[in-house]
């Protein structure tokens, strides 16, 4: 399968002054993110592998600042026919290597399954593998966090891209964009049952959470209380990088992931964290945490 790779110089600002401000952007979220995106050829339809970059590239932009302490390596992005993933295994050159399955012009599917990609790599998701065993009792945080991720990719790119005059194509995916997120978000599963609070339902569904942390309904409900927070403040998407820096223990409860984030997150996202185990009723239950392997503030 031959690779395409679009330099820097590709994307936009070899143009001249009459380059699309929409590639320029997209340049300027690489470099950001400290990487360069390539797009296999093949699988994607009645597209190109350039198309594709293209839109994957705005993805990035939205979480531009998300890589400001932690530069990522490259990033290969690959069709299959199954579910979207990121793999452990690097290609030969240390890019990582995120599988798509969206195909045609669908570009809200792109959006959707590359932003949940994303977010893991932001996350640095192959810390948490110890001794070529994923630790897996808090793995649907990171789900939930990662479905957050594309809600709000989705609902940035809507805006920005009905916005620009300088890719009509974009322009008019937009609505596409916005009407997807809408029919995700008003899906009844996504809504907390009436008259139960975050915490409640949290304490309620814990143990499920822990034993399969692939339950997309319970990850989705999670994400839709949580997406408000980033929409606030985008810059909290940089708080991602400090997630599993701090070798939790195999078997750690979830305010113990809670804290260790909050330990190793600089002063300015520790608020951001002690909100979330707010939210999920666990912060009255780390006040022991200072003597835990691993805890040191920043």
């Amino acid at each position: 399968m031959k690779r395409v790779l679009f330099s820097l110089l590709t994307l936009g600002l070899a143009h001249g002054a009459h380059a699309d401000p929409v590639k320029a952007a997209a340049v300027q979220s690489q470099r950001a993110l400290g990487t360069q995106l390539r797009v296999a050829d093949g699988g994607w339809g009645s597209v190109s592998a350039q198309e594709v970059e293209r839109v994957l590239a705005s993805v990035i932009q939205e979480f531009g600042g998300a890589a400001h302490d932690v530069p990522l390596p490259p990033v290969l992005v690959r069709h299959h026919f199954g579910s979207p993933l990121i793999s452990y295994d690097r290609a030969l050159d240390g890019a990582y290597v995120i599988w798509l399955s969206a195909r045609n012009d669908r570009w809200y599917q792109y959006v959707y399954q590359f932003s949940h990609e994303l977010c893991h790599l932001l996350s640095r998701f192959d810390l948490k593998e110890h001794d070529g065993e994923v630790v897996r009792e808090n793995q649907w945080f990171e789900e939930s966090l990662c479905e957050t991720a594309s809600l709000y990719a989705l609902r940035r790119l809507a805006a920005n891209w009905a916005q620009s005059d300088a890719d009509q194509d974009l322009q008019q995916a937009a609505p596409l964009l916005a009407k997807y997120a809408d029919t995700l978000l008003a899906q009844p599963h996504r809504e907390l049952p009436a008259g139960l609070s975050m915490s409640a339902w949290f304490a309620q569904n814990e143990d499920q959470l822990r034993r399969e942390p692939y339950l997309r309904e319970l990850n989705e409900l999670v994400a839709a209380q949580i997406l408000p927070l980033f929409e606030r403040n985008p810059e909290l998407w940089r708080a991602l990088a400090y997630l599993n820096v701090s070798a939790a223990p195999a078997h750690s409860q979830f305010y113990d992931y809670l804290a260790l984030w909050r330990a190793a997150a600089p002063q300015e996202f520790k608020p951001f964290v002690a909100e979330l185990e707010s939210l999920f009723g666990v912060g009255a239950q780390v006040e022991h945490l200072a003597s835990l392997p691993g805890i040191k503030s920043r």
